[in-house]
C-alpha cells in the first residue's frame, strides 16, 4: 500500500520565512508572493462599506468584534460546520476546484445576504488575511500537515478533519507547530462529543466492568474498483495544486472524487484511518490510552485490490497488544450501522465492544449497550475518578467556545496524533506482513529499521515541512 520513500527522514520545522508560512522555492509561481499578499489585504480594504444589520449585531447576533472570524480550506466534509452560528463570521473559502469554491462562496453569501465572502485557490492567500482568527481544514489527508502547520505559524486556530496526517512524522511536526505557536486545535473525531459514548467510556474507566481485558472494533471496509481511464484535467481544476506534496499522477476523475481519494495510498492510508480513526480514538479514550504508555505490539494483515488504481486495504484483521495487557481486535465490517444479533465470527459489529472481567460495554454514536444491563442506570458522580464531561454532565465546550476561552479542546492535537498513529501502525504492519513493536514515548519501532523508514515519506518538491 505505502510505496517505499525515495528519501526518508523526519521532516524538520523550517525557520519562519515569508509571512511565517510554508517555505517554498523562490522560483515557483504559486508561492505567497508580495502581490498575492497585497491582493488579499486589499480585498479586505475594498469590501463594501454598506453591510447588513446582522453583521452589526442588530438582529440578536453578536457584533463583529465579538465573533470568531473564520475561513474554510478545502470544501470537503462539513466545511460549513461553523457557518450558521451567532458567534462566528465566515469571510473566506478556499479550494483548488473552482466549482466547489464558488458554490461554497455562494452558500456563505446567501446566508449573510451579501457578496463579501472571498474565495481563493491557494490556501496561503487565505492565511495571509490578518483578520481571520480560525480555519476549518477539510482537504484530502496528504494536505493536512502542510496546511495546519502554515495556519499555526500564521497564528490561526485550527479545526482539522480526521485523520490528522498521512504519516507519523507529519503528525509529530503538526504537534510541534501547534505547541510552538500556542493555537487552539481540534481534531474532527467528533465522537468525543457524543454523550452516550462518553458515558460508556466512563463506565469502563471507572471499573464498572471490572478489569478491562479486550476491545473488539468493527469499522467500515474499504473499496475496490476496476481500471480507470486517463482523462484531461477539467477546466477550473488545479491538478498540480491538488496533488501538492503527493507523487505526480495522470488525472483520472476518481482521484479527486469523494470518498474515492481515500483509497489511493498517495493521499491516504485508506479507510483504516479515513474512517477507522473515529473508533481508534474512542477506543483509546475508553482504555485510558490518550497519554503514551509502554510498547505496543501490532500484528495486522490486509487484503488489497488486485486491479484498478485503488491500492489501500479494503479488508483487514488487526491485533494490538498494549503494555497494560489490554488487547484490541479490529476488523473491517460491511455494515455502517451496528446491526442487532450480529454473529459473524470473523468480522466485528460496527462499533466498539469493551470486555472486562465483570461485564461489557458496547458504544456507538448515540448508543450504549451493556451487560449487566443495570450498568445503564449508573450515575457517574463525584466518587468516580474519571469524568470525561464537565462537572454538570455537559460535554467539553466545542471548538469555537474553546477559541473564545483559550481552552484545550476535547480532541487536542496530541490525542489526534496518537489516535492517527494507531491507524498507521496497523497499515505499516500490513505493508511489512509481519508484527511490529512501537515505542510511543520515543515514537519509533523497536530495533526495526524497515518499519522506521515507513514513519515518513518524501514530499514532492517544492513542498516540505
Amino acid at each position: 500500500m505505502n510505496r517505499p520513500p525515495t528519501r526518508v527522514a523526519f521532516p524538520r520545522l523550517p525557520q519562519s520565512g515569508r509571512s511565517g508560512l510554508i517555505r517554498q522555492s523562490k522560483t515557483r509561481s504559486d508561492g505567497l508572493t508580495r502581490r498575492a499578499f497585497l491582493r488579499s489585504v486589499l480585498g479586505v480594504v475594498a469590501a463594501p462599506s454598506l453591510v447588513p444589520a446582522s453583521v452589526l449585531g442588530r438582529d440578536g447576533r453578536l457584533a463583529p468584534s465579538n465573533r470568531i472570524v473564520m475561513g474554510a480550506i478545502g470544501m470537503g466534509f462539513a466545511w460549513d460546520l461553523f457557518l450558521r452560528r451567532s458567534d462566528t463570521q465566515f469571510v473566506a473559502v478556499c479550494d483548488v476546484q473552482r466549482e466547489r469554491r464558488l458554490k461554497a462562496k455562494n452558500a456563505v453569501d446567501a446566508y449573510y445576504s451579501h457578496q463579501d465572502c472571498r474565495h481563493y485557490r491557494d490556501f496561503r492567500d487565505l492565511l495571509a488575511r490578518p483578520e481571520i482568527d480560525a480555519v476549518y481544514i477539510a482537504t484530502p489527508d496528504h494536505w493536512h500537515a502542510l496546511i495546519t502547520i502554515a495556519a499555526a505559524r500564521a497564528g490561526k486556530h485550527v479545526y482539522c478533519q480526521k485523520p490528522l496526517t498521512r504519516t507519523i512524522a507529519e503528525g509529530r511536526a503538526v504537534v510541534q507547530a501547534v505547541r510552538a505557536h500556542n493555537i487552539v486545535f481540534q481534531h474532527g473525531t467528533q465522537q468525543r462529543h457524543d454523550p452516550k459514548m462518553l458515558f460508556g467510556c466512563e463506565l469502563v474507566r471507572n471499573g464498572y466492568i471490572g478489569q478491562l481485558k479486550q476491545v473488539k472494533i468493527g469499522s467500515p471496509q474499504g473499496r475496490v474498483c476496476g481500471p480507470q481511464p486517463i482523462e484531461p484535467v477539467p477546466e477550473g481544476v488545479d491538478w498540480e495544486m491538488w496533488q501538492g506534496p503527493a507523487p505526480w499522477a495522470p488525472f483520472t476523475s476518481c482521484r479527486i472524487r469523494a470518498h474515492d481519494w481515500y483509497f489511493f495510498s498517495d493521499y491516504s492510508i485508506g479507510y483504516i484511518a479515513g474512517w477507522g480513526v473515529h473508533h481508534a480514538d474512542s477506543a483509546q479514550q475508553a482504555c485510558g490510552l490518550d497519554e503514551p504508555t509502554g510498547p505496543i505490539t501490532v500484528d495486522a494483515r490486509g487484503e488489497f485490490p488486485k486491479d484498478g488504481p485503488f491500492d489501500t486495504p479494503y479488508k483487514w484483521n488487526m491485533n494490538y497488544h498494549f503494555a497494560n495487557g489490554v488487547t484490541w481486535h479490529w476488523t473491517h465490517t460491511p455494515s455502517w450501522e451496528p446491526l442487532p444479533n450480529w454473529n459473524n465470527p470473523t468480522q466485528h459489529r460496527m462499533g466498539i465492544r469493551l470486555e472486562g472481567s465483570e461485564g461489557w460495554v458496547f458504544i456507538w454514536r448515540n448508543l450504549v449497550e451493556a451487560h449487566p444491563q443495570s450498568l445503564l442506570s449508573v450515575k457517574i458522580g463525584p466518587r468516580d475518578k474519571i469524568r470525561l464531561v464537565e462537572p454538570g454532565g455537559e460535554p467539553i465546550p466545542d471548538f469555537i467556545q474553546c477559541v473564545r476561552q483559550g481552552r484545550r479542546t476535547c480532541a487536542p492535537v496530541e490525542v489526534a496524533h496518537r489516535s492517527t498513529t494507531l491507524c498507521s501502525l496497523g497499515a505499516i504492519s500490513m505493508d511489512l506482513r509481519r508484527p511490529v513493536v512501537w515505542d510511543p514515548a520515543k515514537e519509533e519501532f523497536v530495533n526495526d529499521e524497515p518499519a522506521n523508514r515507513l514513519r515518513a515519506r518524501a514530499m514532492r518538491e517544492p513542498w516540505t515541512i
